[in-house]
């Protein structure tokens, strides 16, 4: 069966840079590494722009107010394996400009302890140059309009 849900994903920017994390699937480690967003499922009856403040305090430490969260600057269609279960994942992606921090481990449940590895702020340059797989794959194109001002309309995203 197919778990199909929304989620709220944020790229969080500082000095031109974007803050990832490191992720794996804890029941296939076979499958390697991978570099995403913060961000996750939208409870019910929960706003995308709360689900993204939520999850950016869950997974960075970082408190964010859900005011900061302007338009949708991005949208993709994501399916995917992940602890055993098939996901058919709707994500609606937001920016929000911050001052450089240090994330921390703040509410992570079982699965966020087993499968997030670990933090680390990407300039569009080392997204560009980098060997490692990143989720979306288009994110130095989205982080570098983010930078540049408004995002007038969404990106459409691949589901890679």
């Amino acid at each position: 069966m197919i778990i199909q849900r929304r989620a709220a994903r944020v790229l969080l920017i500082a000095d031109g840079a974007v803050l990832l994390i490191k992720g794996c699937d804890p029941a296939r480690p076979e499958r390697g590494t991978w570099w995403l967003t913060p961000g996750g499922g939208v409870d019910d009856g929960e706003s995308l722009e709360a689900a993204a403040a939520r999850e950016v305090l869950e997974e960075t430490g970082l408190v964010v107010a859900r005011e900061r969260f302007g338009p949708c600057i991005a949208t993709r269609t994501a399916e995917f394996e992940f602890d055993g279960r098939e996901f058919r994942q709707r994500e609606w992606f937001f920016a929000v400009t911050v001052d450089r921090f240090t994330p921390a481990r703040h509410g992570w449940d079982d699965i966020e302890v087993r499968a997030l590895l670990e933090h680390r702020w990407w300039t569009p340059a080392e997204l560009d140059s980098t060997d490692d797989v990143v989720y979306p794959a288009e994110l130095a194109t989205v982080l570098r309009a983010a930078v540049a001002g408004p995002v007038d309309s969404p990106f459409r995203l691949t589901g890679e």
